[in-house]
């Protein structure tokens, strides 16, 4: 039976493998070797994940069975969406699901249990950034109603990259 929990300190180096792994699977091939492993270095090595881990302002939300990480979500309290600051607002920073889960209806029940329990913790709004070099996670959101306000710029490595910001209210 698969459950939705906030990640636990036991749970950091499980996390920080699965994060990596999950991000090189989705964006290697659309990357050179050298951005993807400078971008890797930079966010998924021990020290950088778990001071980003322990900050007071994230939270990581994981959908586990029988203590394997299937899907997480890195949220991002109180952060504003650019430019205009919005009132209680979470940056959706990851939202993944491993390839074995794909398709079977986790990514959105996962997806509206964080949207829930944003809404409960009183928060008005979540938003993202989307590269729109992946349409299926495009798709994903907007299926969520999830719509397009903006645009940021992400740095993968040494690659300046656009990403869509996408919102929606909770």
């Amino acid at each position: 039976m698969i459950h939705y929990r906030i990640a636990l300190p036991e749970d950091l180096e499980p996390l920080r493998q699965f994060s990596q792994r999950l991000f090189i699977d989705t964006y290697q091939a659309l990357n050179t070797p050298d951005n993807m492993a400078l971008y890797v270095q930079q966010a998924f090595s021990e020290v950088p994940f778990a001071a980003d881990f322990n900050k007071s302002q994230v939270r990581y939300w994981l959908a586990v069975e029988q203590k394997h990480i299937l899907a997480y979500t890195k949220l991002m309290l109180d952060s504003p969406l650019p430019p205009a600051p919005e009132p209680k607002a979470v940056e959706i920073a990851r939202f993944y699901v491993d390839t074995p889960q794909q398709g079977t209806g986790l990514a959105r029940l996962f997806m509206q249990h964080c949207l829930d329990w944003m809404h409960s913790e009183g928060y008005e709004l979540a938003w993202l950034g989307v590269w729109p070099q992946n349409p299926r996670a495009v798709r994903f959101y907007q299926k969520l109603s999830f719509e397009k306000v903006g645009e940021a710029t992400f740095l993968l490595g040494t690659d300046p990259q656009t990403d869509d910001l996408m919102r929606k209210w909770v």
